[in-house]
């Protein structure tokens, strides 16, 4: 259960990513950038942030399954990917995918992938409540660089660089979500725990 200052910053959070903006949110294990998924604008800045490549695409939160199976294409998918994404999520664990046509862009890195995860994180939970579609979630970080666990150098990095930082702590996992292949199974980058 959150409490009210918890839910008072989140609030201010999802009314920065309606404006367009790009946050800094906690996830399970590290401090992530966010934006709304559809705002081809904000992930530009937020890869030039980063000094990310393009071509590497970047991880979308959901809500829930319904919504991350609106992004992919759930039908060429194996029956055991299907179950094994029934039994992670919500959880922090990423799966790519097939993805929509439409969908394709700046946020896959131009692949016909996208890599999607449902978490289980309250305060990740509900700040995707709050807003009206799915949200970008990568690592902060500079690229090649590790991933920010602690508020404080976030703070001190990234502050002038982003519309808000929810100061708030991460979940307490050692590291960033796990990656699946969701069409071969294979487990492409281990988790932390």
């Amino acid at each position: 259960m959150l409490s009210e200052a918890e839910r008072a910053c989140l609030t201010e959070a999802a009314a920065a990513l309606r404006r367009g903006g790009v946050i800094i949110a906690p996830t399970e294990g590290v401090y992530g950038f966010s934006c709304l998924c559809s705002n081809e604008a904000a992930i530009e800045r937020i890869l030039s942030i980063k000094g990310r490549a393009a071509a590497k695409g970047l991880i979308t939160i959901c809500a829930d399954v319904s919504a991350a199976m609106d992004l992919s294409r759930a039908e060429l998918l194996p029956g055991d990917t299907l179950s094994l994404m029934r039994r992670l999520w919500p959880g922090p664990h990423t799966f790519v995918l097939p993805c929509r046509a439409e969908r394709q862009g700046l946020l896959t890195g131009y692949r016909e992938t996208i890599a999607l995860r449902v978490p289980a994180f309250p305060l990740l939970h509900e700040l995707l409540s709050l807003c009206p579609e799915p949200l970008v979630s990568t690592s902060v970080n500079l690229s090649g660089r590790s991933p920010l666990k602690d508020l404080a150098e976030v703070q001190a990095q990234f502050a002038s660089q982003v519309d808000y930082i929810v100061p708030l702590p991460c979940q307490g996992l050692s590291g960033p979500s796990s990656i699946h292949d969701g069409l071969t199974g294979k487990l492409l980058r281990q988790g932390g725990n």
